[in-house]
């Protein structure tokens, strides 16, 4: 394991109480409403209200374009994919921290970290959302994915504030503006 690494940075203001926007985030059963995978559901291990060590499973069975070792063989395009998530901070209004650890077809291959802070501005809550990612097998199988992702974040760095601002969307990444449309609707 090569450690940790950042794949992505990302802020956007929602137009809501940061109360609102946190309780939104912890409500692990509702993650399927802003990530933009398709047919997963997410459960809680054992059932109970999200707090720090709330442990959520999330399971997906589907179509993988990807090595045939986490396929399962050269006829088979379908995995099923697991994530055990575990709430590791859960500090109301302020941060909000998710670390998963992912399997395809029983192999594990990663661990993420999405940490989320909270803060007050004057349209509603600012939204800081840093992914973390650790490949947990040899990088051939899942590094070009990782690469067009740091390669993406490194072009938002460079790019800078012009851009983002030209182009808001870079600037949110892929989920903060799913985030922000489901809360600022009644989410």
């Amino acid at each position: 394991m090569a450690g940790p690494f950042v794949v992505g940075r990302h802020e956007a203001v929602i137009g809501a109480a940061p109360q609102r926007v946190f309780d939104y985030l912890a409500d692990l059963g509702r993650h399927g409403e802003w990530n933009p995978e398709p047919d997963f559901r997410v459960t809680a291990q054992p059932d109970g209200p999200p707090g720090a060590g709330a442990v959520y499973r999330r399971e997906f069975t589907g179509p993988l374009l990807g090595p045939l070792i986490l396929r399962g063989g050269m006829g088979d395009s379908r995995v099923t994919v697991v994530k055990t998530m575990t709430i590791a901070v859960y500090e109301p209004y302020d941060a909000l921290v998710l670390e998963t650890r992912n399997s395809y077809n029983g192999l594990l291959h990663s661990a993420e970290t999405f940490a989320f802070e909270f803060s007050p501005a004057p349209e509603g809550t600012r939204v800081r959302m840093v992914s973390q990612v650790e490949a947990m097998v040899p990088s051939a199988f899942i590094g070009p994915v990782y690469a067009i992702r740091l390669a993406r974040a490194g072009f938002e760095r460079l790019a800078g504030r012009r851009l983002a601002a030209r182009f808001p969307g870079l600037a949110a990444g892929p989920y903060l503006p799913r985030i922000r449309a489901a809360v600022e609707a009644g989410g």
